[in-house]
């Protein structure tokens, strides 16, 4: 009776944890410590301050960018109606006078 009991908790372990390997050491150790060593290496402290862009582009992100404003959302909205009209232009509107 004992071994019908032993046979039917043999099979509710899964044969990777009842392994003798896995019972003397921590299988998550190595990780670990590869976690721990990746931390160490990281810099410690307050991060470089950014270098200042120059350039349109660099005077653009301070003005609009860096203070949160909703500006550059007006803008975009604004060059894509100039691109649209520019393309009706191009392809029906400079064409009008051949009709």
């Amino acid at each position: 009776m004992s071994q019908v009991f032993k046979r039917g908790l043999s099979t509710l372990i899964p044969p990777k944890i009842a392994s003798s390997a896995n019972i003397g050491a921590a299988p998550n150790a190595k990780r670990m410590v590869n976690v721990v060593n990746f931390y160490k290496a990281l810099p410690r402290g307050e991060a470089p301050a950014p270098q200042k862009s120059s350039g349109i582009i660099g005077w653009y992100k301070a003005k609009y960018f860096d203070k949160g404003s909703s500006a550059p959302l007006l803008h975009l909205i604004i060059a894509g109606f100039l691109f649209g009209y520019a393309n009706d232009y191009h392809f029906h509107l400079s064409h009008e006078h051949e009709h």
